[in-house]
């Protein structure tokens, strides 16, 4: 018998109501946020009904975990994302293997880029699923590793669908680092790097300035953020695209201790002065394409 994992979103409406009562207080909201909140909490858990009855009615045996927390230890045909394009991320660290991972955009506030669908499209999607119908594309994945002063490599715990970014601990300090790619070394100073996946292109780097990638392409792309030079010199490493099995493309912290973040706040890793950054081709994940 087929089953699944359903990684579901906790709502804002659970995650507002979670912060009210760890801090005791019942934080002031306007009725048209609190109404918001309650729209999107309701088309979410209309979703998940929706997701359980098709199930159900295809046989399926599920299992269901909200994002983030751990996974079942169990074997799954499939993973199911109910959220957006942040559930599905997040949703893609329970998968080291050829599992197929589907996306379903569960309320109109989410952003599903990467879903295949919405509630609407959850019959189909399961039965195209059932019938080895469902078409996917594979998205590569980067791991990164910290290179330590004493020898040590410190190796990221998942893979990033998205991206990396690379910075000074603090958001208002200057990013110092040594920066190498293809036999080339340069000192900046500057706000970050942001270091993307294909799938990431569409993301933050996109917004800053990076071009997009089309979703199976294996480089990875490098984007420097506000780099500060002066005219006389000539630095040249500020945007690029690498291949991870072949180019030789690092970081080196010169500030007093930088981070290094992956897919936004889902791992944060400390980067001592001096100590080196490298990047390499994780396993793919299968993503369902739309429907």
């Amino acid at each position: 018998m087929t089953k699944a994992l359903i990684v579901r979103k906790p709502t804002n409406l659970e995650q507002h109501q979670a912060l009210e009562a760890k801090h005791s207080i019942k934080a002031p909201v306007d009725d048209s946020y609190r109404h918001f909140l309650e729209k999107s909490h309701n088309e979410h858990m209309h979703s998940l009904k929706v997701l359980r009855e098709t199930l159900d009615s295809h046989n399926v045996r599920y299992s269901e975990v909200k994002a983030g927390e751990d996974k079942p230890e169990a074997h799954f045909d499939c993973v199911i994302a109910l959220g957006g394009d942040g559930t599905l991320i997040t949703s893609s660290y329970y998968i080291n293997d050829a599992t197929p991972l589907i996306g379903i955009r569960s309320s109109s506030a989410s952003v599903g880029f990467l879903c295949a669908g919405d509630h609407q499209h959850i019959p189909a999607i399961i039965e195209a699923f059932q019938s080895n119908q469902l078409r996917y594309t594979e998205r590569n994945r980067l791991l990164a590793h910290v290179h330590r002063r004493d020898g040590t490599i410190d190796h990221s715990s998942i893979a990033a669908l998205n991206d990396f970014l690379f910075a000074a601990s603090s958001p208002a300090a200057t990013t110092r680092y040594n920066i190498g790619f293809l036999g080339r070394t340069e000192t900046h100073k500057s706000s970050g790097v942001w270091i993307a996946t294909a799938t990431g292109s569409t993301a933050a780097i996109g917004a800053a300035g990076g071009t997009f990638m089309g979703p199976a392409d294996r480089h990875f792309q490098f984007l420097v953020r506000e780099l500060y030079q002066k005219s006389e010199e000539g630095l040249l490493l500020s945007q690029g695209f690498c291949d991870p099995q072949s180019d030789n493309f690092w970081l080196e912290s010169q500030s007093p201790e930088s981070i290094l973040a992956l897919d936004g706040e889902k791992l944060v890793m400390k980067v001592g002065f001096g100590e080196r950054v490298t990047f390499t081709l994780a396993e793919p994940v299968r993503v369902a394409n739309p429907f």
